[in-house]
């Protein structure tokens, strides 16, 4: 990457992407795309929201509609994109020597999302043992919970596989961004966002409550000067999304904003990753 715009001031990538993530068979619906960029003080603004089967060749098949999102990723060299699956799990499951090598090998062993979570439970004792990033974020699930384990399956598979196998991309913090210019992906919680400012309502639904809801949401950004007021169409479509994707979405977007990739990254989190979430900071402090 480029180097920084000024000395003690991190660098911000021209695009930034906020990507709400599903497995699911209608994945085409239910995965969600912001995109954006943000002025140096990190104030985000929007240009984009769309769900990933309105991208170029977007299905609605899980395969289809991950497939139309690694290349919309790659599509720029100069973007972070925030991702909301997990990354990875605990280090001590990891058999192999580093971060990349569990990756690259990771859909020859596991053919499904139950064969990974039959393994990893295995692995675990039984136990549905969480990383240190998912203990100190407080997320609600471990990376192979009966839950979650099937968009881990598909995160690591089909979106973080072919592009850390063929070099597209960088995956932060196992990989080192250096200076080159390659989309860099990191792991997004945008729960851990919303408790983080402490505007955490029951959001998702279609009720006018929970649109009320996801209005606050917005208002409660907007006044933490972290986002920019939104074009009218693309508030309607966060309003409206009665799933909360889109939401989901525009907060990844804002975690990847706020990223400093040259942080000091901990031997275990070369294996394990780190959850970003923190967007709530005083404008212009990065």
């Amino acid at each position: 990457m480029a180097k920084a715009q000024s000395a003690g001031r991190r660098r911000i990538p021209h695009r930034i992407l906020g990507v709400d993530f599903s497995g699911a068979r209608d994945a085409g619906r239910r995965i969600w795309i912001a995109q954006g960029h943000a002025d140096p003080k990190g104030l985000f603004s929007l240009d984009d929201l769309r769900p990933a089967i309105e991208l170029p060749d977007g299905m609605l098949s899980p395969e289809g509609a991950i497939a139309a999102l690694r290349n919309h990723i790659v599509a720029e060299p100069d973007t972070i994109a925030g991702c909301d699956f997990p990354f990875s799990i605990l280090r001590l499951l990891i058999e192999e020597p580093s971060w990349v090598e569990f990756v690259r090998a990771f859909p020859a062993r596991f053919s499904d999302p139950d064969a990974f979570r039959a393994w990893a439970m295995r692995r675990a004792g039984g136990k549905e043992l969480r990383r240190p990033t998912d203990i100190a974020t407080k997320t609600p699930f471990n990376s192979f919970n009966i839950r979650i384990h099937r968009q881990t399956w598909w995160g690591l598979v089909a979106l973080l596989h072919p592009l850390i196998d063929e070099g597209k991309a960088v995956a932060y913090p196992f990989q080192s961004p250096a200076d080159e210019r390659r989309p860099v992906l990191i792991e997004a919680c945008p729960a851990c966002t919303l408790k983080a400012i402490g505007c955490y309502p029951s959001y998702k639904g279609s009720s006018p409550a929970h649109r009320a809801a996801r209005l606050q949401i917005l208002e409660r950004l907007r006044s933490r000067d972290v986002l920019a007021p939104l074009p009218s169409m693309f508030a309607n479509r966060k309003l409206d999304d009665a799933g909360g994707d889109a939401l989901d979405a525009l907060l990844a977007a804002l975690a990847a904003a706020r990223v400093d990739l040259s942080a000091k990254v901990t031997p275990d989190e070369r294996f394990e990753g780190r959850i970003y979430f923190e967007i709530d900071r005083r404008p212009g402090q990065l």
